[in-house]
């Protein structure tokens, strides 16, 4: 617009909208606007023939061929609810409704409430490449508001473009705030692990090493556990975009909480909840670690798997194994390590096929490994794995096999004698159908056929079941073992 003049576009419309490599938007099409002088006495210019395309159109401009740059402005905002929605004004959903499209449809979710019903479903996946999670309430409340005047019935009700713009600015930065507060400066790691220091050092694994320090937050010291991505081991882009993805987006107390994460001068670090008691691998031989609190570490296992199964994005973590579940102060599991996951397309049934094979041998899945189909059926394989590493007080791999322990399981559940691979260290105190129920469950979870196994769910119902049993049991169990006991030195003297 030059200094005398002002432009009414008259076609506002996405179709009239180009967009830069960039993403810079850029408005085209001028074939219908019209100029008006800019110390014009009237901003109204009076049209015979009402141009444009239908549904974009100012209904005050239709109806009495009046028009105004507020004209404009209606056109624009159906065009944002184009933006939000995922669809075009003139699509069938909505034109079979009412003939002028998207507009009139937005007014009467408006007025009912349930104008979110209307969000494009793929907003919610737009933390995949952004570390965001969709739309922030007050990021869709300013958005929704702002939009919503812009389709006023009345030219005079309408926002200027100023005020639109304003608001529009709002709504990004309430977007980009909340997209930024789990994001961690690295000074800020750098003291708390000082400068990664070798004392630090908390773990190791297959992404590099994870850090032990502290950050100072609101409410004061706050104990983290910081994970290093190494790009030589393998980790890329991808397993930290996903990672950060699932533990933004999929929170549950036997899922481990995500303080916050860097990814400054080409470093990919992710920051975490601290879990004082480590990994369970290092504590499946340490026999203070009683059957009744391994039936617990087990439930909050498939409790978390069940979680991560059952939500309107499934994801399957992947890589199931004692190594990645972490213990609190309290003993309750945490599964972590997220990078090898998969999310599942809304509405998708959940079966992948993975040229690439990833996992850890000795808790991948056979079939999995055979014929690259990933399932949930597949963690549920892994997670009856854990479960015998309980049970056994041993890792499932050594030096000799990959697969030692469930060639172990499946032989000895043959011959009826899985009873012997059960850890001397908490033998005695087992409760005898408290175990047979847990052995039942775990050694479905690794059936060759993946239709007979459990879901996570189910795993919890029966672990829940063995719990109940060693808890309303135990203590006659052990009173019967000690007089057996004294039986037998009884009839030694």
């Amino acid at each position: 617009m030059d200094n005398k003049q002002k432009i009414i576009h008259r076609d506002i419309k996405s179709a009239n909208i180009l967009l830069s490599e960039n993403w810079e938007a850029k408005i085209a099409d001028f074939g219908l606007s019209r100029f008006h002088p800019i110390n014009h006495t009237k901003s109204t210019i009076i049209t015979n023939n009402v141009v444009g395309t239908r549904v974009y159109w100012d209904p005050e401009y239709e109806r009495t061929g009046n028009l105004k740059k507020e004209s404009d402005v209606y056109s624009f905002g159906v065009v944002l609810f184009e933006v939000l929605t995922g669809k075009l004004a003139y699509d069938s959903v909505y034109t079979n409704e009412n003939e002028k499209g998207l507009a009139p449809i937005v007014q009467q979710h408006v007025k009912k409430g349930t104008i979110t019903e209307m969000i494009d479903p793929n907003l919610k996946e737009e933390n995949t490449f952004t570390l965001s999670k969709g739309p922030n309430q007050d990021s869709l409340n300013t958005f929704l508001l702002i939009g919503h005047r812009c389709l006023a019935e009345k030219q005079a009700e309408r926002p200027t473009m100023k005020v639109v713009i304003k608001e529009l600015v709002k709504a990004l930065k309430f977007q980009e705030t909340y997209k930024d507060n789990r994001r961690i400066s690295l000074e800020e790691i750098l003291n708390a692990t000082q400068g990664f220091s070798d004392k630090n050092i908390i773990g190791k694994g297959g992404f590099g090493k994870v850090y032990g320090g502290e950050i100072i937050r609101a409410n004061g010291p706050t104990p983290i556990a910081v994970k290093r991505l190494d790009r030589q081991f393998g980790q890329g882009e991808r397993e930290f975009l996903i990672e950060v993805e699932v533990l933004f987006e999929y929170k549950h107390e036997n899922i481990i909480g995500l303080v916050g994460y860097c990814d400054e001068n080409g470093e990919k670090i992710l920051v975490y909840e601290y879990a004082s008691n480590g990994s369970l691998d290092r504590h499946l031989g340490d026999a203070s670690i009683t059957w009744t609190k391994r039936l617990k570490i087990g439930i909050d296992i498939a409790t978390g798997l069940d979680f991560l199964h059952g939500g309107g994005y499934p994801v399957i973590h992947r890589d199931v194994k004692s190594a990645n579940i972490l213990l609190n102060d309290d003993w309750k599991a945490k599964i972590t390590d997220f990078g090898l996951s998969m999310i599942t397309p809304l509405n998708n049934e959940i079966d992948f096929v993975i040229d690439n094979v990833a996992g850890t041998p000795g808790y991948c899945d056979p079939l999995y490994i055979e014929r690259g189909f990933l399932t949930r059926e597949s963690d549920v394989y892994a997670l009856g794995v854990v479960l015998f590493e309980m049970m056994c007080g041993r890792l499932a791999y050594n030096e000799d096999e990959q697969n030692a322990l469930v060639i172990l399981v499946k032989q000895c559940y043959k011959e009826r004698k899985l009873d012997e691979l059960v850890f001397e260290g908490i033998n005695d105190k087992i409760v005898p159908k408290s175990l047979t129920t847990f052995q039942t469950i775990a050694y479905q979870c690794l059936s060759d056929e993946r239709e007979k196994r459990p879901t996570a769910s189910e795993v919890v119902l029966q672990l829940k079941k063995a719990l109940e049993f060693q808890v309303s049991n135990f203590h006659f169990h052990t009173s019967l073992f000690f007089l057996i006991k004294e039986l037998e030195y009884s009839l030694r003297k």
